[in-house]
């Protein structure tokens, strides 16, 4: 299969955002007009790949929104860059401890601009959609299907971080001041209208890989049934709507697990039969405007700071890691290492030495840093143990897993999560010119057997939810202990999920929805989460986001901040 060749042909910015000129500057070179240009088959394809590079607006850099303030990743320490935090120490604390968010936070406006500058490039798709000379018919409206079915995605992704939002269905080509909010029960009825109206029309199978498919349309609208389900507005059919449309994704014969967890992250498998819809990162499709994705830098350290010795920086072996968002202790607690594969397919807990130290003996490849198991007993025999074998590592315990920022008192490592290891990536020039072209799963099946999992529960079939989770188990047991994976019906309930969640789904960007979605994301964080924990500012006004105060300059009408903002 072809992958999409994605490109940014250009679009007008809207809702905050600065306006752009010289549309379509660099592709326009024959003296065709934008109105020409689209309405040939090759300028409307342009614009609809352009909607899918809209994507990597909203996932290329830092998920800010989507992994701070939950239970399984806490605050780490913030990068420097030129000597400065740049504020990115302030606006992270903002959205993991809550205390002081406002709608001055940067990483918020930057995530509502980039949702919306996603949605008027779709919007300038349909509207172009109506005559495309040299395209048939039915390859048109099949195009327009794939533009409303990101639309959707983009509204969802909004609703749920902010509430009312405004509603744009139309090309925006000159300035538009006055918005409205429409009210969140009516965004979503918008989203699951669009949805309906275009499942059918999309293929179950794209000949080019990575664009939406008819079960990528599915698995968006379980997830929005389910979510809506535990709204005060939900209608009574949302979780039977939801586990139906799971179950039909699971049975359709499109998609299947890898045979084990770790398969589904190996570098060069980005195109497995488990992935539904991902973010596009191959190296071919990047151009000159975008550069790759930072999936795996993450959730790490930089063991060069960290280590007296042992590793230099720019090392391409382990590359660049940071502690942007530092997994809690909790996160480990999770997995029983002794029937579970996922633990050692997730983290890593050895790093060897990069280069050698004469001055104690250490020699290049020597294990230097090693994390004990963190559910499994580490004597001071054992620690002896090791020690004899390997005289210059250093063995963090789990208790040292914590910041050393904020009077915590911990080391500042922990295990990385290391399952998007990109081999192929080169060391990145600054903080954020990030060089994996490893693509970023959004929806893919093991997601889409727990999201059918959830909605059972939710429908009182708690031995049918525990057969959706027990084929996720059962994938990730270690060799002969398939059987010890399984659950029992009266083992389901909506935090075993959620942690059945962490475990599969670790680093990938889905948490604080999780949380919210199920009214857990105060309970779990103050719970688990040892900066929001100290601070304790969260209450029932955090679940929703404040509209960035851009916005709220820049629009006239009656466009009202959320409460506790």
């Amino acid at each position: 299969m072809k992958k999409i060749n994605l490109y940014i042909v250009g679009a007008c910015l809207v809702l905050g955002m600065t306006s752009c000129d010289g549309f379509l500057d660099e592709e326009n070179l024959s003296n065709v007009n934008s109105e020409q240009y689209f309405q040939e088959k090759e300028g409307y394809e342009s614009l609809v790949n352009a909607s899918y590079a809209t994507l990597r607006s909203i996932w290329k850099n830092e998920p800010w929104l989507f992994n701070l303030g939950v239970d399984i990743y806490t605050r780490g320490e913030s990068e420097l860059v030129s000597g400065s935090y740049g504020n990115r120490d302030v606006y992270s604390s903002e959205l993991n401890e809550y205390a002081t968010l406002d709608a001055q936070n940067s990483y918020v406006s930057d995530f509502y601009t980039n949702a919306y500058y996603g949605i008027q490039v779709c919007n300038t798709a349909i509207n172009k959609s109506t005559s495309v000379a040299g395209m048939s018919e039915n390859a048109v409206k099949q195009r327009l299907a794939e533009v409303r079915f990101l639309r959707a995605y983009y509204y969802y992704l909004l609703v749920e971080q902010f509430g009312d939002v405004a509603i744009v269905t139309d090309e925006i080509n000159s300035p538009i001041t006055e918005f409205s909010r429409t009210p969140e029960k009516e965004v979503y009825s918008f989203i699951l209208s669009e949805l309906n109206d275009i499942v059918g029309v999309l293929p179950s199978k794209q000949d080019e890989y990575g664009r939406a498919t008819q079960g990528a349309a599915k698995h968006l609208m379980a997830l929005v049934y389910l979510t809506r389900g535990y709204k005060s507005y939900a209608e009574s059919n949302d979780f039977s709507r939801a586990a139906s449309l799971a179950d039909e994704v699971i049975n359709g014969g499109q998609y299947a697990l890898q045979p084990t967890f770790t398969d589904v992250f190996a570098t060069g498998n980005e195109k497995n039969s488990e992935i539904i819809f991902s973010v596009q990162y191959d190296g071919s499709s990047l151009g000159s405007q975008y550069g790759g994705n930072g999936q795996q830098n993450l959730y790490g350290f930089e063991l060069w700071t960290k280590v007296v010795s042992g590793f230099e920086q720019g090392n391409l072996k382990y590359g660049w890691k940071k502690n942007q968002f530092m997994p809690t202790q909790f996160l480990y607690s999770l997995y029983d290492t002794s029937v579970d594969s996922r633990y050692d397919a997730t983290f890593k807990s050895e790093f060897y030495a990069t280069r050698a130290d004469a001055s104690i003996g250490l020699k290049e490849g020597d294990l230097r840093l090693y994390f004990p198991k963190y559910d499994q007993p580490f004597t001071q025999q054992d620690s002896l143990a090791l020690m004899s074998q390997h005289p210059n590592a250093i063995i963090v315990t789990k208790d040292r897993w914590k910041q050393d920022i904020e009077h915590v008192g911990g080391s500042g490592m922990c295990p990385m999560i290391w399952k998007f290891y990109d081999p192929n990536s080169s060391y990145p020039s600054n903080n954020t010119s990030y060089t994996s072209t490893k693509d970023i799963f959004l929806f893919r099946l093991a997601d889409t057997y727990l999201l059918a999992a959830e909605a059972y529960y939710k429908l009182g079939d708690s031995q049918k939810a525990a057969d959706r989770i027990n084929k996720v188990r059962e994938r990730a047991a270690l060799e002969g202990h398939v059987k010890d994976m399984d659950i029992e019906a009266s083992d389901v309930n909506i935090d075993f999920i959620l942690d059945e969640r962490a475990r599969e789904m670790a680093g990938e960007y889905n948490r604080w929805m999780d949380l919210k979605r199920t009214g857990k994301l105060i309970e779990r964080t103050l719970k688990y989460n040892n900066l929001a924990a100290k601070i304790n500012k969260m209450d029932e006004h955090i679940v929703v986001r404040p509209i960035p105060q851009s916005v709220i300059d820049q629009t006239t009408g009656n466009f009202k901040q959320n409460t506790g903002y």
